[in-house]
């Protein structure tokens, strides 16, 4: 959600804009009414930039594409599932040919985020960066099971 800021802190802002502009010319503060025109769209514009939420980083990931009875799928861990040990929710990829059949699957990088794959493979958002952790690195994903007990 955006935060509303007040048109008074608007015309303010862009009354000091013109004055500053004004000065910076060695003209008057009087003259300053020739620039407010403009100075109330920059006041405008930065009050925009100012309230416009932040997005999130987008993470890329190619996988290679496998074949009719194993395939390729990436999904984001939500929790724990008494049927399957890790509750997931899949993420829809797609189709791209680079050398090869892949597909690719877009998501925010939201710090710890924890992806797995069709290998059982793991991959941790951390600071900002996709980190791989191997199926076979076992401490780290004894950590992770843990985190979702």
């Amino acid at each position: 959600m955006t935060a509303a800021i007040g048109k008074s802190a608007r015309f303010r802002n862009a009354w000091s804009i013109a004055r500053h502009t004004a000065l910076t010319l060695d003209l008057t503060v009087e003259c300053a009414r020739q620039f407010f025109r403009a100075a109330l769209r920059k006041a405008w514009a930065d009050a925009r930039w100012v309230a416009a939420p932040a997005k999130p980083a987008m993470g890329k990931l190619l996988l290679q594409r496998g074949s009719h009875p194993h395939p390729t799928w990436l999904a984001k861990v939500t929790g724990k599932d008494a049927k399957f040990g890790l509750a997931r929710e899949f993420l829809k990829g797609a189709s791209v040919y680079d050398n090869g059949p892949y597909l690719r699957f877009e998501f925010p990088l939201v710090e710890g985020t924890v992806l797995q794959d069709d290998t059982k493979d793991f991959w941790v958002v951390r600071d900002g960066a996709l980190v791989e952790v191997s199926r076979w690195n076992e401490p780290e994903v004894a950590a992770i099971h843990a985190r979702f007990a």
